[in-house]
């Protein structure tokens, strides 16, 4: 049975935990580490329970991967990833961080600015290009989107660790069916910001997460649209109708139950919550045929911001619900959403949320 949830936060100042016990009524909070230092992500390993990385992107200084083997009471850096000699490219970013399959408990997947993917064998301690991905053709083609050139979404498939998808802004989806040997550009179904040329359907993915029961269950908040796909399916399917806009950059899936997810819509000029609605989250039961807005205990008329990897889920029984803002509120819901209470207040802006459910 659960202990209890950690809601782990990388901040523009620093990594912030929020810990609590299974009812996720009283949070505690453990930090700031690394304060005054952006932190874009911060990943949990479910395998050993224990191991906490942070993706710190300095201005001066450089990015770095730090690593905690005790839920971060004490932090170490791992040798940075680099790309093989000669490459002109240079690691500037850590975008995403994301454990391997359970069947490979050494194995971590690290996503990167310019748009690269990069693999460990030793739980972060070093890292090694993707040339697969990396140096694939399709790279002439790539371009920023407007936070940049950053590979974000990493899939691990829970049934097969030789499935992966992976997204890109601005390039889309691209899936490996064989443990990342090759790599196929599958963006069919989603609609794109500009019009198509012969080069191929490139897109903007903003953020794409899969089921961690579920095996090819994926779901994903793009730049022109919502959509769910699923196992067997050839193409993405758009769920956007019922929602108040078609943009957004968060996006969250329910543990166990693959119809179910959510997003915070935003409105693309003002990157706020549509006025017309107030702040909200947007939940889905039956695979995005319909929508509800669940926003039971936020202050009406806040203009909150969240970013692409500003919501999570935790494993927890009814599941929990989290999203960050870029205010500086930390809110959960311990209902699945039905009502929300806020954790944190007057902390940096939130640039991701993640949970470790113990």
């Amino acid at each position: 049975m659960a202990r209890g949830v950690l809601v782990l936060l990388g901040t523009k100042k620093g990594v912030y935990v929020f810990r609590s016990g299974s009812a996720r009524e009283r949070w505690r909070l453990e930090g700031p580490y690394f304060p005054g230092q952006p932190v874009y992500h911060v990943a949990f390993d479910p395998r050993d329970g224990q191991s906490l990385y942070a993706g710190i992107n300095m201005t001066w200084g450089g990015p770095r991967v730090e690593i905690s083997r005790d839920l971060g009471k004490t932090w170490k850096p791992g040798k940075n990833p680099a790309f093989p000699k000669g490459d002109e490219r240079t690691f500037s970013r850590t975008w995403h961080i994301e454990a391997g399959h359970a069947s490979e408990p050494d194995v971590m997947w690290l996503g990167t600015e310019p748009a690269s993917l990069f693999k460990s064998t030793d739980r972060g301690e070093s890292w090694e290009s993707v040339r697969s991905l990396n140096d694939h053709p399709d790279t002439k083609h790539w371009s920023p989107g407007g936070g940049g050139l950053g590979l974000h979404s990493i899939v691990v498939d829970p049934a097969d660790p030789k499935s992966m998808a992976i997204g890109i802004s601005s390039a889309g989806m691209y899936e490996t069916t064989d443990g990342g040997k090759t790599w196929t550009r599958h963006n069919e179904g989603l609609l794109s910001p500009v019009p198509q040329g012969p080069e191929g359907d490139y897109t903007c993915v903003h953020h794409v997460v899969g089921s961690p029961t579920v095996a090819g269950a994926r779901f994903q908040q793009a730049h022109t649209g919502t959509y769910f796909k699923d196992a067997g399916d050839k193409k993405w399917t758009n769920v956007t109708k019922g929602l108040p806009t078609d943009y957004g950059f968060a996006s969250a899936i329910h543990p166990r139950d693959p119809k179910m997810a959510y997003v915070f819509p935003l409105e693309f000029l003002e990157r706020m919550s549509p006025t017309a609605t107030g702040p909200g989250v947007w939940r889905t039961k039956d695979r995005g045929r319909t929508w509800t807005r669940l926003a039971n205990g936020l202050p009406r008329g806040s203009r909150y911001e969240v970013m692409r990897d500003g919501m999570a889920t935790d494993r927890l029984d009814p599941a929990g619900v989290y999203f960050g803002t870029t205010n500086g509120e930390i809110w959960g819901s311990a209902d699945e959403g039905r009502s929300w209470s806020l954790i944190a207040q007057h902390l940096p802006p939130i640039l991701s949320v993640e949970t470790a459910t113990l």
